[in-house]
């Protein structure tokens, strides 16, 4: 006992000089995290023991802080053991951080939180154990480090069970693989723990990417029974269960692939843009028939149905939802039997839907409000057997506006009714669509247009703007203060917070607020006026003459001061060409991107009372064609805008409706500097234009 007395004391005189503390610290796998949804983070922990005694540090939970204000706790505890003669030990942590708390952060006016555990411990001799801190950083998803959230396995039935004849060939597996951020995806494909492939390939920012077996080696049929396949990652690292597709080879030999003779639409068909009705021979012997849809004749299939007849009608809401006019679309059909066995497969034929696309079987007739009456109304409705779909004023240009809709030959009913002394405009309900597609690179536009030195001076206080879009997020932190007013003008449709509209407004006046971008207008007032429904989940959309007809008018009443509208038709509208010739007699500027349909400049950017804008790249060059920028009066930065996107998201756009968008947010500024509706001709310079438009020095 003396003798442990002695050591002890001797301790207490010495050993602070030569015993040192216990150290624990934390590395994260990754510190930037996308909002909008949960993530998974490894915590790597690295405990440094100088003393090389036996040790034990235990937390209890850990807490998801900023300051002193607590956003979540993960109860979840986390022991750390050293062995006798060890001075560094680690240990792994697994911590999911869930959407809410990143939601709170966000909410409390924050882009960090920090995770923090504390330690503590009842047998490391002389151990000071601090808490381990960790920072993250919530960003858009496109600045999130390259994370893989989800993998899905499955073959060419949409299925993770195939069953195919022995030798049977061609026999493919996908793998959707949903991520965020970008970067090198390194992985390989194995069958039964044997590999057949390498993938090494660079993922640049999107939601989803699809990956498939490659031809050669294809997977092998040779051996009868069940085999697996996997698709293993190994790069980024993934915390999350690599998933299995199964596929059972029989011992009957394959047999000779029928070939389904596809009968309607004849292959390269162009198509009215409307659901269309697909038909092809029956084979004997057949139960089952799946038909595919595909964007790209080597991609997965965009939609897929099963019939067990020989036709297939295209519901609308798919239609809506997936297809688009003037882009190209392939379909094939394969049949089984009774066994779910392959007996059959088409060719793939082409098909297309017309670019200068109207709604089918309706027409626009205008009249004066003076010459409208219940009783024409009527009279038009039996003289020439039409169904009347609705009516209404259009007061900014004194006209009363009816949709009619006939089974017949819309261009025969049209000239039957333009020979009606009181019809002064009848026309087919005209299809526009916007142009945009994601991307992800830097920002500059902002410089280029010397964004910062102008709002020295002008950032569009009280100045109102239109947007004549798809439905803008008015909720969205970096417009809500900015939206004014928001109404609907789709057809049987409620608002909805959509992909383009929401751009759109905020390159034009996103809010100075320090939490998120700043648009061009920031003070501006946004009338947001949803004349285009979203197609599916891009940024397209899709208007009609008289939805935009509606919110042009709407526009005018409210005596706004700028109205953009980044779409485009093949077609000249004369209806809204009425409209746009109102709108400037008020002094409104109207702004509309140029683009190519067919062999014309797309209505309403070829209308004389228009400011039509052209794109420039990052490097000044015409954007998307030289040949369509020299059609535009004005051009503007089109490639790789960084702007809001519905639900409080940000992300890179490009395209030329965020070049009219930019200089909607200039002739904003420019109704603040005065009242002139005088603007000077682009000499092909942006900055050198915009000096002659404020009349500031701004170029270097």
């Amino acid at each position: 006992m003396k003798k442990y007395s002695l050591l002890i004391m001797l301790w207490l005189i010495f050993g602070l000089t030569t015993l040192s503390y216990a150290q624990v610290t934390v590395i994260a796998s990754k510190t930037n995290i996308p909002r909008g949804q949960s993530s998974v983070v490894t915590l790597n922990y690295q405990v440094t023991n100088p003393n090389y005694t036996p040790c034990s540090m235990t937390s209890n939970f850990g807490t998801f802080e900023i300051g002193n204000v607590a956003l979540g706790t993960n109860s979840t505890p986390l022991t750390i053991n050293i062995p006798s003669n060890v001075n560094f030990m680690q240990a792994i942590e697994s911590l999911n951080i869930p959407f809410r708390v990143i939601e709170k952060a966000i909410k409390m006016g924050f882009n960090k939180f920090q995770y923090v555990r504390t330690f503590s411990s009842q047998t490391c001799f002389g151990a000071y154990v601090p808490s381990t801190t960790v920072t993250f950083y919530i960003t858009t998803e496109a600045a999130a480090d390259f994370d893989i959230k989800r993998i899905e396995l499955y073959f060419e039935n949409r299925r993770a069970e195939i069953t195919v004849p022995k030798n049977y060939k061609g026999l493919k597996a996908f793998a959707d693989i949903k991520f965020t951020g970008s970067g090198l995806l390194k992985g390989y494909w194995e069958v039964d723990g044997r590999i057949i492939s390498y993938v090494n390939q660079h993922i640049t920012y999107g939601r989803e990417v699809t990956l498939q077996t490659p031809a050669i080696p294809p997977l092998p049929t040779f051996e009868t029974g069940t085999h697996i396949v996997r698709f293993v990652i190994t790069s980024p690292s993934v915390d999350i269960p690599i998933p299995s597709a199964l596929y059972f080879v029989t011992a009957q030999e394959v047999k000779e692939i029928v070939r389904i003779k596809l009968l309607h639409p004849e292959d390269k068909s162009k198509l009215d843009f409307s659901p269309q009705k697909f038909t092809w021979e029956k084979l004997d012997g057949t139960m089952l028939y799946l038909i595919q849809f595909f964007d790209n004749k080597d991609s997965k299939p965009i939609f897929s149905a099963y019939t067990r007849e020989g036709v297939y009608h295209l519901p609308e809401s798919i239609f809506k939802k997936i297809f688009q006019p003037g882009k190209n679309y392939y379909w094939k059909v394969i049949g089984f039997d009774e066994s779910h066995n392959t007996v059959g497969e088409s060719n793939v034929w082409e098909f297309s839907f017309n670019m200068s696309a109207f709604i089918p079987g309706q027409i626009i007739i205008a009249l004066s409000r003076s010459d409208f009456s219940e009783g024409f109304i009527e009279e038009i409705k039996h003289k020439y057997e039409v169904e009347v779909l609705d009516f209404f004023p259009l007061e900014s240009v004194g006209s009363f506006v009816i949709l009619l809709k006939t089974d017949r030959n819309i261009f025969e009913k049209i000239d039957q009714l333009k020979g009606e002394s009181k019809i002064i405009l009848a026309q087919p309900n005209f299809i526009f669509q916007t142009f945009s597609e994601p991307m992800r690179k830097l920002q500059y536009a902002f410089d280029l247009m010397k964004i910062d030195k102008l709002h020295r001076f002008y950032k569009g206080r009280g100045i109102k703007v239109a947007i004549i879009d798809t439905g803008v997020d008015f909720e969205h932190r970096d417009l809500k203060d900015r939206v004014v007013f928001a109404k609907n003008f789709v057809k049987n449709d409620s608002y909805k917070k959509e992909i383009h509209g929401t751009a759109v407004a905020g390159v034009i006046g996103a809010n100075i607020n320090n939490l998120g971008i700043c648009g061009v207008a920031p003070e501006a007032e946004i009338y947001a006026l949803r004349a285009c429904s979203q197609l599916g989940e891009k940024a397209e959309g899709r208007c009609t003459s008289l939805s935009i007809a509606q919110a042009m008018d709407e526009a005018i009443k409210k005596n706004v001061r700028v109205i953009n509208m980044s779409f485009g038709s093949s077609n000249y509208d004369r209806l809204l060409s009425r409209m746009i010739d109102s709108a400037a007699k008020a002094a409104i500027f109207v702004v509309a991107p140029v683009s190519k349909m067919g062999n014309s400049i797309t209505f309403p950017a070829s209308h004389s009372e228009v400011i039509s804008v052209g794109g420039i790249d990052e490097k000044g060059n015409p954007y998307p064609a030289k040949e369509i920028a020299d059609k535009a009066k004005v051009l503007a930065p089109a490639e790789n805008i960084f702007t809001t996107i519905p639900h409080d998201k940000h992300n890179f756009m490009s395209g030329v409706s965020l070049s009219s968008a930019y200089v909607s947010g200039l002739l904003a500024l420019y109704c603040e500097k005065g009242n002139s509706k005088k603007i000077p001709i682009f000499k092909g310079n942006l900055c050198k234009w915009e000096e002659e438009l404020f009349g500031i020095s701004l170029c270097d």
